[in-house]
């Protein structure tokens, strides 16, 4: 018996390719508003002010010579007068105290260390913040020097270095500026510069040699030191000054490696 087999079945259709879509160009007009909304994050980025940078020292002397008399140098009103425009221009960021009192370096005399420059939000003014920490730095600053007019008067200068060197940034790259404002009238229980020999260099030596040995030499080598009031006391005694003066730039420059400007004095 003959089976017959079945038609073969016809070829399914094939559904014709689609074709790609095509990305619909964005309007000239979105792509305008789109660049310059980058173009001013651009420019807000570029135009926010550098934040500072430079570690900075402020010494206070609580002496009797720092009072507002004819014979004192009136501390306070030298900080008022000089402390702001020190900050700013040395675009301080992080700054320390430190007195000079009896015995600096034992005082119990201090206010905390400031950030001149501190984080704040992006739409913060930072040059208005700078402004209002530099004023905090100077009510600091006078609260140190009422500490040690008030409870421990002294004129231990040496030690009030020594101890805003311990704040000195670490490194050969750690700068340093420190203001002090002081008539550098050393005269501690342990030694008073006004009872020296400083007549000759020789002599000048020998007392540096000496003072040296007693209270330290203070780790302010290759610091910047900005005195204010400094020498004061010798009016228009040329001669007695000139003593005063060699001797402090041999200490200062010649022993401790620091380099002293007159910018503030």
């Amino acid at each position: 018996m003959i089976v017959n087999s079945p038609a073969p079945k016809a070829p399914r259709a094939r559904k014709a390719p689609t074709a790609p879509k095509t990305r619909r160009a964005l309007p000239a007009a979105l792509v305008l508003a789109l660049a310059a909304t980058a173009a001013t994050a651009c420019d807000a980025v570029s135009n926010e002010p550098k934040r500072y940078s430079q570690a900075c020292g402020v010494v206070v002397d609580g002496s009797g010579s720092a009072a507002a008399t004819k014979t004192g140098f009136d501390a306070k009103a030298k900080l008022e007068a000089t402390l702001n425009t020190f900050l700013s221009d040395n675009k301080c960021r992080k700054t320390s105290f430190a007195p000079i009192t009896k015995v600096s370096q034992a005082s119990k005399c201090q206010v905390s260390p400031l950030d001149l420059d501190p984080d704040t939000s992006k739409t913060a003014d930072r040059d208005r913040t700078r402004k209002a920490m530099r004023a905090v730095a100077l009510s600091s600053a006078l609260k140190l020097l009422r500490c040690a007019q008030e409870q421990e008067p002294g004129s231990d200068v040496l030690g009030g270095l020594s101890r805003i060197a311990l704040t000195k940034p670490s490194g050969d790259d750690g700068s340093f500026d420190v203001l002090v404002v002081s008539d550098f009238d050393q005269g501690d229980p342990g030694f008073r510069l006004g009872r020296q020999d400083l007549s000759t260099a020789a002599s000048r030596g020998k007392t540096i040699d000496a003072f040296l040995k007693s209270h330290h030499k203070p780790e302010l080598s290759g610091a910047d030191i900005y005195p204010v009031g400094y020498g004061m006391k010798y009016g228009a005694d040329t001669a007695r000054y000139d003593q005063f003066n060699s001797f402090w730039t041999e200490l200062l420059e010649g022993r401790v490696k620091a380099r002293v400007h007159t910018t503030y004095r």
